[in-house]
């Protein structure tokens, strides 16, 4: 199942303020924890040379190589306007992680501002409306106004020319900066007022009756309380961050101040105040948190940012919704540290098998849910008819859909029991759903599904148990899904005869377009595949393989074994599926099930010996889950042929021992992914 990644503009605030779609969309992630996805096919490596700027003039000259990052490229398709004139630069604009980075020279003769360099500290500090901002080459701590803030991706020099970070430069030089996503345009609005005073934080704008609605990882809430923006700021009440988010309490120690706690994580806020305490420690932006009412307002981005594994934000202002994705709350698992190297071509692994019988629906083809494809309200995208069910059946129900098709949709899991005079029930029923509305869709969506399905987390079903009678449909499950969002989602459960003879039922994929669905009603006919994309439908007998490698003797030379390589492991087959509909598509990929891995050791010896295993990307980039011996990893995105994951060493000094792996695939090609096992 192809899983590309388009690389969306998140580096900015992204603000609509007419009536159409606004989003806010800032994919935040610590680079030493997580590592960001590099999905251009021109992505660039390159030696280039730091300049100097000199006073005044502002002159670019040569002074030494450095290495830009892997993740970076050129965005030529975005329209710079500031104070309502674009701006046209001779050099490439670029996009560093998802952060917009601009000419130096010509963005701050652009915005009238001062500039003057510091050859030594290869630092450039440029003045404006008596705002002063100090950036240094490759650094991501930034001084304002002699106070230093930390910046989501460092200045950097490329093709002889110095790149600074327009988002922060634009809001921390007495600006805004406003992202308009269908027109790829940026419009940067500067006060001009240059009286030299500090500007006043303004009055919060009336907000009309209205309702709000918040997505906090997933959970929807329906919110007492408007969401403000303020100076290119979102900001919500600290409640809401207290209410529905597990550790966190928050305390009122004056009036004014509120000490908030998250996971571990302690914030002191003062109204009005752009000093931020985390931990103790003293960060000044342009955040400021405000009182309005008895509540306090809080800067979302800032607190998502601060987390170890940061996450997302985005705002959609025709609906009033805001989207908030926690990485810490939505990983349980740790990262495995990424590698650098080549590894040698593994051989096809041998002697695979389904294992263990939780039968998989896989819904993934229409994977783009457009028009064309939908023609009407309501539709069923995948079905499996089970016949003559004597005792009982194990599910997965395995999804991945994109909306296209210009408005709101709800997709639901159904169960329908076409037995004429058998009940049936339902139970064990568990799930998780995850969306996004940007390229990231690996971390925001994949890998916490792969993580919940190896680490037994799927969450209880609001009906965990029900009872089915015969003609009855049923909802296990109903997902949101907002225009041009993507949904994945993972849903477990069983299903046995309560009474009378061989029980009859059809589970169902279904999509409706109306306000108000009736899910449950969606019978339709299933609509056809999209025959040139390679996304997986059908029904298999299994959510699991299993296989058993040779035997590794310690050592011995380096072996690896490639599997999901769509030749000797692909059982899933759109021959083999339970069930045809109209239609169905392999999944060679594996997707939505675990593959165990199981390693025999041997060590003649008997001596202490260190035994690894690396896994790498095969053809394609690459991430996902799997545990060793009882404990889950999160593999961060791998590109093929560069880089690698090592698990936990294993120590032995037993004359036989064994590596049990269980891994599950997040995303990205439908491609292989490769195990090597060596001696240290």
């Amino acid at each position: 199942m192809k899983k590309w990644f388009t690389v969306l503009f998140l580096a900015f605030v992204t603000f609509n303020v007419t009536n159409t779609e606004l989003s806010y969309a800032d994919t935040i992630v610590e680079e030493s924890n997580i590592e960001t996805i590099n999905v251009e096919e021109n992505s660039i490596e390159t030696i280039v040379e730091e300049n100097v700027v000199e006073k005044a003039n502002i002159e670019e000259t040569s002074v030494k190589k450095t290495t830009v990052k892997k993740n970076l490229i050129e965005k030529n398709n975005v329209t710079i306007i500031i104070n309502g004139e674009e701006i046209l630069f001779k050099d490439p604009i670029l996009n560093d992680s998802g952060h917009l980075l601009l000419p130096m020279r010509d963005f701050y003769e652009a915005i009238g501002a001062t500039v003057y360099w510091n050859q030594e500290k290869k630092m450039a500090s440029s003045i404006r409306n008596n705002q002063t901002v100090d950036l240094t080459i490759n650094s991501k701590t930034a001084v304002v106004n002699g106070n230093k803030v930390q910046v989501s991706v460092a200045p950097i020099v490329y093709k002889d020319r110095t790149y600074i970070p327009m988002r922060f430069v634009s809001e921390n030089s007495d600006g805004s900066v406003y992202w308009d996503e269908e027109k790829q345009v940026v419009e940067v609005i500067l006060n001009d007022t240059g009286d030299g005073e500090e500007n006043q934080t303004p009055e919060v704008p009336e907000i009309p009756q209205i309702q709000y609605i918040l997505y906090m990882n997933n959970k929807k809430i329906m919110m007492d309380d408007p969401i403000v923006n303020k100076g290119g700021r979102m900001y919500i009440p600290s409640t809401y961050f207290v209410d529905h988010l597990q550790n966190s309490y928050e305390e009122w120690t004056a009036k004014d101040r509120l000490e908030l706690t998250i996971s571990g994580l302690h914030f002191s806020f003062i109204d009005g105040s752009s000093n931020i305490f985390i931990n103790d420690d003293l960060y000044t932006g342009a955040e400021k948190p405000f009182m309005q009412g008895e509540k306090m307002y809080v800067p979302v981005k800032f607190i998502i940012d601060s987390f170890k594994n940061g996450g997302s934000l985005r705002y959609v202002a025709e609906s009033n919704t805001m989207y908030i994705s926690m990485y810490d709350y939505m990983l349980t698992s740790d990262f495995l540290e990424k590698s650098y190297g080549f590894l040698k071509v593994p051989q096809l692994v041998e002697n695979v098998s389904l294992d263990g019988n939780r039968e998989l629906l896989v819904s993934d083809n229409p994977e783009e849910l457009t028009p064309d494809r939908i023609s009407r309200a309501n539709e069923t995208l995948s079905e499996y008819k089970v016949q003559g069910l004597i005792d009982s059946k194990l599910h997965r129900v395995y999804g991945w859909h994109i909306n296209k098709l210009g408005e709101r949709a709800t997709i639901a899991i159904t169960i329908q029991n076409t037995s004429d005079n058998t009940s049936l029930e339902i139970t064990n029923s568990k799930g998780m759903s995850q969306v996004t509305s940007n390229s990231w869709s690996t971390f925001d969506v994949g890998l916490p599904l792969s993580d919940a399905v190896l680490t037994n987390t799927l969450a209880d079903a609001r009906e965990k148990k029900f009872t089915l009678a015969p003609g009855e449909t049923k909802v296990i499950d109903s997902y949101e899904l907002g225009i041009s969002y993507l949904l994945g989602f993972t849903h477990d459960f069983d299903v046995r005869k309560v009474s009378g003879g061989a029980g009859s039922y059809t589970v169902r994929t279904v999509i409706s377009l109306e306000e108000n669905p009736d899910l449950a009603s969606i019978h339709s006919p299933v609509v056809p595949i999209n025959q040139y994309a390679a996304h997986p439908r059908g029904v298999w007998p299994s959510s699991s393989l299993k296989v058993t490698l040779p035997e590794y003797t310690v050592d011995t030379e380096q072996v690896g074994y490639n599997i999901s390589n769509g030749k000797t492991d692909h059982l899933l087959t759109a021959e083999n599926s339970l069930d045809k509909m109209d239609g169905t598509v392999g999944n060679p990929g594996h997707f939505g099930m675990t593959y165990k891995v199981d390693i025999p050791v041997v060590n003649p010896s008997g001596k202490l010996k260190y035994v690894l295993v690396k896994i790498a990307g095969r053809g394609g980039v690459y991430s996902g889950a799997v545990k060793m011996n009882g404990k889950t990893y999160l593999i961060p995105t791998l590109k093929p042929g560069e880089e690698f994951v090592q698990l936990p060493v294993l120590r032995t000094s037993k004359k036989s021992d064994k590596i049990e792996l269980e891994i599950i695939h997040a995303g990205g090609s439908n491609l292989p992914v490769a195990v090597y096992v060596e001696t240290r």
